[in-house]
């Protein structure tokens, strides 16, 4: 039986070797860092966001890799073959076009959603999906659903059915959450990358079991999310939270609260200092704080309250090489790097 190797991380942030710190050492390879990758054994690596990403002979349109309840693998050249199988027999099935503008039949794919009861990990990745099929039975098994790079703007109500789920990634210009969603109770990751929200939504505090929440908006001259409702003490069991590309200027009181909390990202905001709520938390160890507006006294004073110790990375802030050595004085028990110093 075929294991999964899931690889979560809070930050779209390339680390290169060119990279600088005060001690002029040459940065540690970073981990892998794109939020919830979802890959068989068979993958050498994970290089993309794309989920359930194999290697598959690019000439091929649409390739489509499904693994068997016995664990026989299969690969199918052409989406319309799934006709032509038995899908309860499927335990992972996954869809990957290398080209864009390639569609799932609509038909197929509620099939899909109805006969393969057994499937525990499902990934849709660059397709002109538009629509997801309604959940018309509860589904017991499902644990992964990753929707990548398609065209949802939103989600049926009927999601509440996947009462298994674990592991959501869903890459879409979604506009808002059902209400059901808040009844996914087993969700552990939830990451949503080029959202379109408006206000945070709500229903992801229901979800007291997540310890990996992603969140990245839509950058096509989008504002994003400009706050953060103060209700972070409904998800204790946070370890990595990551909120990019939104126009965040403060955070939360309530994010003081999560005790279990050890990678935070906030890049890609509108942060003119380092969040006390952040700087007060002594379990953090993985700290991108990237492309925010930093001002240099305000944010000088704000890191003299920092109580953690690991990685802060600082790129693309504008500052001199001489501010980042002061910073990395102060900080002499933290590793600061950074680049595109004005000098």
């Amino acid at each position: 039986m075929k294991k999964y190797i899931i690889i979560f991380s809070l930050s779209l942030l390339t680390l290169t070797v060119f990279a600088q710190k005060k001690k002029k050492k040459q940065i540690p390879p970073p981990k892998e860092i794109v939020p919830v990758v979802v890959t068989p054994p068979v993958m050498d690596s994970p290089t993309e966001t794309a989920v359930f990403a194999a290697p598959m002979p690019t000439t091929s349109p649409a390739p489509i890799l499904a693994t068997t309840i016995e664990g026989k693998e299969i690969r199918f050249k052409h989406i319309e073959e799934l006709a032509n199988i038995d899908l309860s027999q499927l335990k992972e099935l996954s869809f990957r076009s290398v080209v864009s503008g390639k569609r799932i039949d609509s038909s197929l794919l509620q099939k899909i959603i109805d006969r393969a009861t057994q499937l525990e990990a499902l990934g849709i990745d660059n397709f002109e999906l538009e629509v997801f099929p309604e959940i018309k039975t509860a589904n017991h098994n499902l644990k992964i659903l990753s929707l990548e790079r398609n065209r949802l703007q939103s989600l049926p109500e009927s999601i509440f059915k996947l009462t298994a789920l674990e592991n959501f990634n869903c890459s879409n210009p979604l506009t808002e959450l059902p209400r059901s969603f808040a009844q996914l109770k087993n969700l552990k990751q939830l990451a949503l990358d080029k959202h379109m929200f408006k206000v945070f939504p709500k229903e992801i505090f229901s979800l007291n079991r997540l310890s990996m929440l992603y969140l990245s908006g839509n950058n096509d001259n989008q504002p994003g999310l400009k706050e953060l409702p103060d209700l972070f003490q409904q998800l204790p069991e946070l370890k990595e939270l990551a909120i990019q590309n939104e126009g965040l200027s403060a955070l939360p009181k309530s994010i003081a609260t999560l005790k279990k909390l050890e990678h935070a990202n906030f890049s890609h905001n509108q942060f003119t200092s380092f969040p006390y709520v952040l700087a007060a938390n002594p379990k953090l160890d993985y700290v991108p704080f990237d492309n925010n507006p930093l001002q240099w006294e305000s944010f000088l004073a704000s890191i003299k309250k920092i109580q953690w110790r690991g990685l802060f990375f600082l790129y693309e802030t504008g500052f001199t090489k001489k501010q980042y050595e002061q910073i990395q004085d102060i900080l002499s028990k933290i590793d600061v790097y950074y680049d595109g110093m004005n000098d």
